[in-house]
């Protein structure tokens, strides 16, 4: 029998709940000069702040899908001639590698890992400490890598870049709102996320969790190689009411909600929420006889679960079956994962 109504459970975008929809279809005013704007904007940001440990005016909330933000921040972080490492072990954490190339780094010094694996904070600071990543200004990392639905330790190896007294940049687009995140925890200097996945909205927004060391060092670097992406002009929207360019208002409502929604639930029971349906999810994987991506249950992200599709299928033909006779949205992965 073929399922007409999809529950959408990608790793986003995700599926949205009617009470955001519903936030989103409200009546707008005009985001560059209302004050109510202003007010919900910055309401926001303190829900966020208190979600990820950091100040208010350290959080920046911006038009333009999540990758825009990990552009800018190796944009305003990366100066020509610099030296950058990269911490990967998937395909989100090679492309840091490929961005710190377009805006003139130095070739990227990269500590590459199974894509089945997840970072080590020992083995990382013995990376920082030889060759040439001793000399790095700036590393990169992804929290959740999405395509292998690993969940690196943020924790320990934020301490450990800060114990080599490095800028940390980390992509969270796949973990925000989902697992436990404290930007002080050793030291993360831009936090990157999206709209798009576990906070359920449409693709649109960025959020940037900034330190001061951070805004310290992008006043030093002096980026001037475009107006869009420059994360300084950001800094002060709110006192200003100002913001650089036309804001979207249906996105930072379904974004309130969506923050309102989390707040009443509990920011702990969110989290225990997201662990016990990934078990859930892992536990079917094994009754189906599929084999988790992750070397190990202990990798994998809370967020993602990623599994090999049975030897003679292809991930398109389960994707396919899955939405037409079960109603529901699964997705493939990329680069060979």
């Amino acid at each position: 029998m073929l399922v007409t109504d999809t529950l959408i459970v990608t790793p986003g975008p995700t599926e949205i709940p009617h009470r955001i929809l519903l936030a989103m279809a409200r009546r707008t005013t005009n985001p560059d000069l209302d004050p109510e704007f202003f007010r919900r904007y910055d309401e926001a940001r303190s829900m966020l702040a208190e979600m990820l440990g950091t100040k208010r005016s350290n959080i920046i909330i911006w038009v333009g899908e999540a990758m825009s933000g990990l552009e800018a921040a190796i944009a305003n972080l990366v100066r020509s001639g610099d030296k950058v490492a990269v911490l990967s072990n998937g395909i989100f954490g090679d492309a840091f590698a490929d961005l710190v190339t377009a805006y003139g780094g130095t070739p990227p010094i990269i500590h590459r890992v199974e894509y089945t694996k997840i970072l080590d904070p020992d083995k990382v600071i013995s990376f920082l400490r030889g060759g040439e990543a001793r000399d790095a200004r700036v590393v990169t990392m992804v929290h959740c890598e999405t395509p292998s639905g690993t969940l690196n330790g943020l924790k320990e190896l934020a301490r450990a870049v800060k114990s080599e007294g490095k800028l940390l940049i980390v992509d969270a687009v796949s973990s925000i709102g989902g697992v436990e995140i404290d930007v002080k925890w050793g030291g993360v200097d831009i936090l990157i996320g999206g709209s798009q996945k576990v906070l359920n909205l449409p693709s649109g927004l960025t959020i940037l969790a900034v330190s001061d060391e951070a805004w310290e060092a992008m006043e030093r670097v002096n980026y001037r190689g475009g107006f869009y992406l420059n994360i300084r002009l950001w800094r002060d929207v709110v006192e200003k009411m100002e913001f650089p360019y036309t804001h979207s208002e249906p996105l930072i409502n379904g974004l309130l909600e969506s923050l309102i929604m989390i707040r009443e639930e509990g920011l702990n029971n969110v989290y225990m929420r997201h662990r016990a349906v990934a078990q859930g999810v892992v536990r079917a994987v094994e009754a189906m006889n599929l084999r988790l991506v992750p070397e190990s249950e202990v990798f994998s992200s809370p967020t993602v679960t990623a599994f090999y599709v049975p030897n003679g299928l292809s991930d398109i033909k389960v994707i396919e079956t899955a939405r037409k006779y079960g109603g529901v949205f699964i997705a493939g992965s990329w680069g060979g994962h």
